[in-house]
């Protein structure tokens, strides 16, 4: 360890020798000085709005520049103390992370695969852009962040979401299938420095080599899977040439023939680099360095490449697959007080009890995913029907399809908390008897359900608050 920053926390940051030369390498010593005061300086505060949700939302707030949905934030709230932030009506997510969304058409509908999804933060980026029947594969192999995918994109609301658990490997059936796939590679999370000290004290060269391993994997499985036309966009949150620039001439070393480079739109004012990759022939790749004392963001580097000729992927028919079926009348009129009527959706069932509802356009394709994958998450999940009675569930509600005709209650604050916290709350005497919708501020945050002598708390166990606000934030607050 040689060079000397300090943390946000004004706590000392000792960057890896061997990465401050390679950074001064790459941007000269005066941007690496720059860089380093930057990281003594707290990061920006950066969130992006749900477009129905939080439509209302930090309307005042600057707007980042590359993402109509983003928010500069004059302070960081607490988020924690945010019934709003839970109910996803916006997502706290740094502003580099938002700009590779600029390389894609929303204006048709889309087939994409984001393959290291995980924690969310683009898959709900995607959603925000995607029109209704376009669909959303969100993929995740590690289990724990599988589960904080799920919990982040069930917030976020989603029919059009399917969330795997699966290896790269297994979608080698969907060949020339997707419009778009995303791969935010792991990597040796060098622009993570300022916000996450594990980061800067796991650093070594053996990552870096580790990780470019790992990313060649990557893209040499994803590479395929575009239909003729389509995009692979590749992001890291590194400056390592070896996990971004060398992994790119790599792919055109090795896919030449089937990849051609494409541009984003960059306005100069922005900050963010435009670099040229050799791809070994006369056409010049670009890529683009989001750097953190250039920008208002950390880092990131983005690169997009356009597939020219692929297998054309083979559709097997229209049905419902093995796992799935229609639901018949007994049953769709026991769900029908619950969600609202979409004539172009279908409701479905699955595992036997479990009724879940999709775009009718997408059905056979969501039902494929379902027959062949680990799924954690099918379009949006209604609830269980038992005995054509449904038990209503918590993706219902943060989807935004359950009915008008559900009784709501309106919590203020402290008990919205309470809620969350899974502690009893009181409602007004006269709430019928079974299942209603709790609201804060105009959005619906959970279920709960009256038994007459007790109101039943159904928030989500595993995703509630365990802190206690402190006696400061409830004098300014409550």
């Amino acid at each position: 360890m040689s060079r000397t920053a300090k943390c946000a926390d004004n706590t000392p940051m000792n960057l890896p020798k061997r990465f401050s030369a390679g950074l001064i390498e790459k941007i000269g010593q005066t941007d690496f000085d720059s860089y380093e005061q930057e990281l003594a300086l707290p990061a920006p505060v950066s969130i992006r709005i749900h477009p129905q949700k939080g439509a209302e939302l930090f309307n005042e707030e600057e707007i980042i520049p590359w993402c109509s949905y983003g928010r500069y934030l004059k302070k960081r709230p607490a988020f924690v103390w945010d019934p709003l932030y839970h109910a996803g009506a916006y997502y706290a997510q740094d502003a580099s992370s938002m700009f590779f969304a600029k390389a894609i058409d929303f204006s048709n509908d889309l087939k994409i695969l984001d393959l290291c999804a995980a924690p969310g933060g683009k898959s709900s980026l995607l959603l925000s852009y995607m029109s209704e029947n376009s669909l959303l594969v969100s993929n995740e192999l590690v289990g724990k962040r599988a589960a904080i995918l799920y919990e982040n994109l069930v917030k976020w609301g989603g029919a059009n979401n399917v969330i795997t658990n699966n290896r790269v490997k297994d979608f080698e059936g969907y060949k020339g299938y997707f419009d778009v796939v995303m791969i935010d590679a792991p990597c040796s999370g060098e622009g993570m420095f300022r916000k996450d000290r594990e980061a800067v004290e796991q650093w070594s060269e053996g990552l870096v080599n580790q990780c470019s391993m790992v990313q060649k994997e990557i893209l040499t499985n994803a590479v395929e899977l575009i239909k003729t036309g389509g995009l692979l966009i590749y992001s890291t949150c590194t400056y390592e040439s070896k996990e971004n620039e060398e992994n790119i001439s790599w792919l055109y070393n090795n896919y030449g023939q089937k990849l051609e480079p494409a541009e984003l739109a960059v306005n100069p004012e922005w900050g963010i680099e435009t670099v040229e990759i050799d791809t070994g022939s006369k056409q010049k790749q670009p890529g683009y360095y989001c750097y953190p004392h250039k920008l208002k963001g950390e880092g990131q580097f983005v690169a997009v490449m356009r597939i020219t000729q692929n297998p054309t992927y083979k559709n097997n028919g229209r049905g419902l697959g093995k796992s799935v079926r229609a639901l018949n009348k007994t049953e769709l009129e026991a769900i029908s007080g619950y969600s609202e009527k979409k004539d172009d959706y279908a409701y479905l069932m699955r595992d036997g009890d479990l009724v879940f509802a999709v775009p009718e356009a997408l059905a056979h394709d969501i039902c494929d995913f379902i027959d062949r994958f680990n799924i954690k998450k099918a379009g949006t999940l209604v609830g269980k029907l038992i005995r054509n009675s449904l038990i209503p569930d918590h993706e219902l509600v943060m989807s935004g399809m359950a009915s008008g005709k559900m009784q709501r209650v309106t919590l203020n604050l402290e008990q919205a908390l309470d809620y969350m916290q899974r502690k009893n709350i009181d409602v007004p005497e006269n709430i019928p008897n079974g299942w209603f919708i709790l609201t804060y501020s105009g959005i619906d945050i959970g279920l709960a359900k009256n038994l007459g002598s007790r109101i039943n708390n159904h928030y989500p166990a595993e995703w509630r608050i365990r802190k206690e606000p402190s006696a400061a934030w409830e004098a300014e607050n409550y």
